[in-house]
């Protein structure tokens, strides 16, 4: 199967020839680029305008950057998700090996994404001598599969989509931390952003279940499509965010909800100060 469309409506924004390895690779480059861009413009931004990413401290304002570009990412692949899961009539037609011009966009500029996302986690750790192992997992796992696709012309779209879909907790991630650092936890604004954050969470883990119904029930034809390591990649990746990741961070989100701490940086110090402690609550201190 070559990419391919059936007359999408939205098909004169993304009607390139994705055959080409030119055109593939200038998308994942751009992809990368763009991400990349958006990264610097949020500290740029950030540092003129907003007091709260001023008195952070230099790891804090790289996570907050990377935050908000994982937050824009988020709305892209939520948008792809969805039209994949409930719209898109060729893949809902064919699920194991339905392609569209506008999912051969979204997998080259996610799989540019996901390299900027590894190259930024790597410095970052290398710098800041700090490594979140479940962050690096992830994001390996997500560029490693988001690059077989690239290459591989017979693999189909539908999979690909549902996993961008994944990605819809990341702009509510995005916005609980940025509003926990800014002193607003004690807000509804933030409670009711952690609420739906919990709630994306739980949806993520659903759809992981729906996706391994998808692989049972057209598994011979993923795995006459997919190359075998790429495909026990898939699955390996799948099993892990099934099984461990979805619900460790689940859990996490909902701890957080209960007690608001950044658990990102905060850890040390709350262990330092379990004076402040009483009957089992943190006591909130005001910023200055």
């Amino acid at each position: 199967m070559t990419p391919a469309s059936d007359g999408d409506t939205s098909e004169g924004i993304f009607d390139l020839d994705y055959v080409s390895w030119k055109i593939r690779s200038t998308l994942v480059v751009s992809g990368f680029v763009f991400y990349l861009g958006v990264f610097v413009v949020c500290h740029q931004l950030s540092s003129s305008l907003n007091a709260t990413y001023r008195s952070l401290v230099a790891r804090e304002k790289v996570f907050w950057d990377l935050a908000a570009t994982r937050a824009i990412f988020g709305v892209q692949s939520m948008a792809a998700g969805l039209w994949a899961l409930l719209g898109d009539p060729v893949l809902q037609a064919d699920k194991a090996l339905g392609q569209q011009n506008w999912c051969w966009f979204h997998v080259t500029t996610a799989t540019g994404f996901f390299f900027f996302e590894n190259v930024a986690v790597y410095l970052s750790g290398l710098f800041f001598r700090t490594l979140d192992l479940f962050l690096v997992v992830h994001h390996l796992f997500a560029f490693l599969g988001f690059l077989g696709l690239v290459v591989n012309l017979r693999a189909g779209h539908y999979l690909a989509m549902t996993t961008l879909l994944l990605e819809m907790s990341t702009p509510f991630t995005c916005v609980s931390w940025m509003l926990l650092k800014a002193g607003w936890s004690e807000t509804l604004l933030w409670k009711a952003n952690q609420w739906l954050m919990i709630h994306m969470f739980h949806c993520r883990m659903v759809l992981t279940y729906h996706m391994w119904w998808v692989c049972f029930w057209h598994w011979d034809r993923l795995v006459s499509s997919l190359y075998l390591p790429h495909f026990t990649l898939f699955l390996i990746g799948l099993a892990l965010l099934t099984l461990l990741l979805n619900p460790y961070w689940t859990h996490k989100k909902t701890q957080q909800l209960l007690t608001p701490v950044d658990w990102n940086f905060a850890q040390p110090e709350t262990k330092n100060n379990r004076a402040d402690r009483t009957g089992g609550q943190v006591l909130q201190k005001k910023r200055p």
